[in-house]
C-alpha cells in the first residue's frame, strides 16, 4: 500500500511539472476565463468507497487532474493572492468544507468572494487567530499545552516554541541550517562557517544569543520553585548561588526578583547583567571572588568540594585559594598576557597507561596542570580568528593526540586537520573533519542511521537538517520575530498585504533550498565515482547504471552543461572557499537555470521522456503510456502539453488589480502553520 501511494505521488509530481513547463511555450498574451466568485455549498464530493483513480485522471469524486492543473494555471497568472485563493474557493472550497466541516472553510471565503466583487481589503488576523483555537481545542481537550505533558510542570510552563523561537531565528541568520543536522557533517559544517569569524565576534554572538533563553528561565517556574525552600535541593540551591553570584550587586536577590513576576523586559536586562559578569569574572578579581564565595556559602555536599579541589587544585573553602585562583584567571584571561602555548609532551618516564586523572588535584595529564589549561584557554580567546585559536590547539595537542593516543586508544591523528587550518585549506579541513569524527562513531547521521561504509562526501538531509532549512524558510518568508499563535497570524497578515505573489513565494523556496543543495552537490561531485561505485554495488540498486545515466542527462539538459565535468566544475566555483557555502552569484545563477523550464519551450516533453526512461527501468508490466493516461486522463503527453500550455495562457477576467491586498494563502498553509505552532505551545 505504501509503494502504491509513493508511486501516486511521484506521477502527480510528474503532472504539476508537466504543467508549470507549459507555461515554457505559453503565448504572450491569452484568453480571460470569465470566473464568478461564487462556490455551490451544497455539493459535496463522495469520498466513501471510492479508490483513486478509479476513473483516468479523477483522483477522487470531483477532482480531476485536467481540473487542478487548469487551477493552477490560472493561480500562476493571478494578479494577487486574494484572487488566487478566490480561485481555490471557488473549485474546491465545497469539498474542503464538507471534509473539514463546521462550514470553516464557507466561513473562510465568503469574505473573500465579496471582497473580490468590491475589490475591498480584508485582514486575516482574527479569522486565522479563531482558526488556531479551533485547532487547539480539537487537539487535545480544549488544551493546546498537551504535547508537552510528559515533560515536568516547570518544563512545560516555559512555552517552549514561542520563547525560544527568537534564539533560533538570530542562530539561522548567523550561521544557516547546515550546522543544525546534528550529525558530524553539521559539526564540521558549523567548524568551517565560523573558522574565519574573529573570537571578539564569536563571543559576543554567543552572549546574544543566550540572553533570551536564560531571561524565559529566570521568568519560568524552575526558579520559583528553587525559591520554595520546601522545594528546593542542594543542585538547586548552587543554580540560585550562581545566578545571584553572577548579578549586580545592586541587583534584587533573585528570589524577590522572581516572586515580583518580572516583565520580559526586566528579565531581559537581568540575564544581560548575568552573561556580561561571567565575561568579567574572567579579569576582574573582585567579581571572580564573589562568585567562588557564594559557591562556598551555598555547597552543601562535600563531593563538590572534593571534585572543585581535583579539577582546579585549590580548595574552595580557604580564602587565600580563592583569592589567588581568582588572580590565576585574571591573568590567564588578561589582554595583556603574552603567553604563547607550545606543544605538550610526556615528560620523560610518565606512562598514560598508568595514570589517574586527578590523583594529584589539579593534574590533567602528567605535568599538565589547571593553571596550565587557564594560560591556553586565555591564549585561545585572544586569537584572532577561531582558526587562529585552534591553530594553538593543534600546537599544544598534536603530537599527544598522533603519537599517543591514537596508536593506544584509538583516537584519530588530527595532523591533517591541523595541516588544513595552518595552510588555511579549509575544504581539506572539512573532510579531515568528517574523517576524524567519523571514526569515533558509527552513527554518521543523527535519528537515522546510515551504513558506515557510505562515502563520507554523500551527505543525507536529516529530518533535522529538513526542518532547520523549513524554518529558514518560514524565517525568510515572513520575518517573524518568534513563533506564537498570535506572532504568526500578524506575520500571516502582514505578508498577504505585500506585494509578494505566487512566482515571489517559489523564487525564495528555490533560493533557500539551493543555498544547501548546491554544498552536498559539491561533495558529490568531488568523489563522484566512489559514490556511484557503492550504490552499482548494492543490492538494492540493480538498475542503478541504467537510471544514473538517465538522471544525469537530464540534469544536464536542464542546467544546459555539455558534460557533467562541466557542471561539477560550476558547482565548485560557486563555492565559498572559506565558510563551505554558496555563494549568492551561484544560487542566482542556479535558481535561473532551475526555473529555465519557464522559457524553454522543450520542456514540457523532456520531463514526459525522462519519466518513460526511469518508468522502463523499473520494470512494470504496464506502459508508460497506460500510467500516464490512468493518472492523467490525456491519452498522450502531447495531448497533455497542448491542453496545458492553453490553461497557463488563461487568466481570470475582471477588475482585481496587480497589488490589491490579499486575503488569505490556500487554508490549507495556514491550517499546517497553525496545528504546528498550537500543537507545540
Amino acid at each position: 500500500m505504501g509503494s502504491q501511494a509513493l508511486r501516486h505521488v511521484v506521477i502527480l509530481l510528474i503532472v504539476v511539472c508537466h504543467g508549470l513547463s507549459a507555461h515554457a511555450i505559453l503565448p504572450s498574451k491569452g484568453d480571460c476565463v470569465p470566473v464568478e466568485w461564487a462556490a455551490n455549498w451544497t455539493h459535496f464530493a463522495d469520498t466513501n468507497d471510492t479508490y483513486a483513480f478509479e476513473k483516468p485522471g479523477e483522483i477522487i469524486d470531483g477532482v480531476v487532474v485536467r481540473d487542478i492543473m487548469q487551477l493552477v494555471g490560472l493561480a500562476w497568472n493571478a494578479r494577487s493572492w486574494r484572487e488566487i485563493v478566490g480561485l481555490f474557493c471557488v473549485s474546491y472550497g465545497p469539498l474542503t468544507n464538507g471534509l473539514v466541516g463546521n462550514n470553516h472553510i464557507r466561513r473562510a471565503c465568503d469574505p473573500i468572494f465579496s471582497s473580490l466583487e468590491q475589490n475591498k481589503d480584508v485582514s486575516i488576523y482574527n479569522d486565522c487567530l479563531r482558526a488556531s483555537v479551533n485547532l487547539g481545542a480539537s487537539n487535545a481537550s480544549d488544551d493546546p499545552t498537551y504535547f508537552y505533558y510528559s515533560f515536568n510542570d516547570d518544563i512545560r510552563n516555559i512555552q517552549t516554541v514561542p520563547n525560544l523561537s527568537p534564539t533560533a531565528f538570530e542562530l539561522l541568520d548567523w550561521v544557516g541550517p547546515s550546522p543544525f543536522s546534528f550529525d558530524i557533517y553539521g559539526a564540521c559544517s558549523a567548524l568551517r562557517i565560523l573558522l574565519s569569524t574573529p573570537v571578539a565576534n564569536i563571543l559576543d554572538k554567543v552572549q546574544e544569543i543566550t540572553v533570551h533563553p536564560l531571561a524565559v528561565i529566570l521568568r519560568s517556574d524552575i526558579f520559583r520553585g528553587i525559591c520554595r525552600k520546601s522545594d528546593a535541593t542542594d543542585d538547586g540551591n548552587l543554580a540560585l548561588a550562581i545566578v545571584d553570584g553572577l548579578s549586580d550587586p545592586t541587583d534584587r536577590p533573585l528570589c524577590q526578583f522572581v516572586s515580583s513576576s518580572p516583565t520580559v523586559e526586566a528579565s531581559k536586562d537581568r540575564a544581560t547583567a548575568i552573561i556580561n559578569n561571567a565575561e568579567d569574572m574572567l579579569t576582574d578579581t573582585f567579581a571572580c571572588q564573589k562568585l567562588l564565595t557564594a559557591l562556598n556559602n551555598n555547597i552543601r555536599d562535600e563531593y563538590s568540594y572534593d571534585m572543585f579541589n581535583m579539577i582546579t587544585g585549590k580548595t574552595l573553602r580557604i580564602t587565600r585559594d580563592r583569592e589567588q585562583l581568582c588572580t590565576d584567571i585574571s591573568e590567564a584571561f588578561s589582554p595583556d598576557n603574552r603567553y604563547t602555548p607550545t606543544a605538550y609532551s610526556l615528560p620523560q618516564g610518565a606512562d598514560l597507561d598508568g595514570f589517574r586523572f586527578w590523583d594529584t588535584p589539579g593534574e590533567f595529564l602528567p605535568g599538565f596542570y589547571f593553571g596550565k589549561v587557564l594560560d591556553i584557554a586565555g591564549a585561545f580567546m585572544r586569537a584572532d580568528t577561531l582558526r587562529d585559536g585552534m591553530i594553538q590547539l593543534c600546537d599544544v595537542s598534536e603530537e599527544l593526540i598522533t603519537y599517543e593516543l591514537d596508536p593506544k586508544y584509538g583516537i584519530p591523528s588530527i595532523t591533517k586537520m591541523c595541516a588544513s587550518l595552518r595552510g588555511g585549506q579549509f575544504d581539506e579541513l572539512e573532510d579531515a573533519c568528517l574523517d576524524s569524527l567519523s571514526k569515533l562513531t558509527d552513527y554518521r547521521y543523527s535519528y537515522y542511521r546510515d551504513p558506515v561504509d557510505s562515502p563520507l562526501s554523500m551527505r543525507s538531509f536529516t529530518i533535522f537538517y529538513l526542518g532547520a532549512i523549513g524554518v529558514e524558510f518560514y524565517r525568510r518568508l515572513f520575518q517573524p520575530t518568534r513563533i506564537s499563535p498570535e506572532d504568526t497570524c500578524k506575520d500571516l497578515d502582514e505578508y498577504f498585504r505585500s506585494d509578494n505573489n505566487l512566482q515571489s513565494l517559489i523564487l525564495l523556496a528555490v533560493d533557500v533550498a539551493l543555498r544547501e543543495v548546491i554544498p552536498i552537490a559539491h561533495g558529490i561531485c568531488k568523489n563522484y565515482r566512489e559514490i556511484y561505485n557503492y550504490y552499482d554495488g548494492r543490492d538494492c540498486c540493480g538498475t542503478f547504471p541504467a537510471i544514473e545515466r538517465d538522471v544525469q542527462s537530464f540534469i544536464l539538459d536542464h542546467f544546459g552543461f555539455v558534460n557533467r565535468e562541466e557542471l561539477c566544475r560550476s558547482i565548485a566555483i560557486g563555492i565559498d572557499e572559506k565558510s563551505g557555502r554558496a555563494t549568492d552569484e551561484a544560487v542566482a545563477r542556479f535558481k535561473e537555470e532551475t526555473l529555465r523550464f519557464l522559457t524553454d519551450g522543450q520542456r514540457c516533453l523532456a520531463f514526459d521522456l525522462l519519466f518513460r526512461r526511469l518508468w522502463r527501468e523499473t520494470g512494470t508490466r504496464e506502459s508508460a503510456d497506460e500510467v500516464f493516461s490512468t493518472y492523467t486522463g490525456y491519452n498522450s503527453a502531447e495531448e497533455a502539453c497542448k491542453e496545458l500550455r492553453q490553461f497557463f495562457a488563461s487568466k481570470t477576467c475582471g477588475g482585481v488589480m496587480l497589488g490589491s491586498h490579499p486575503y488569505m494563502l490556500v487554508l490549507v498553509i495556514i491550517q499546517v502553520v497553525l496545528a504546528t505552532v498550537v500543537f507545540v505551545q
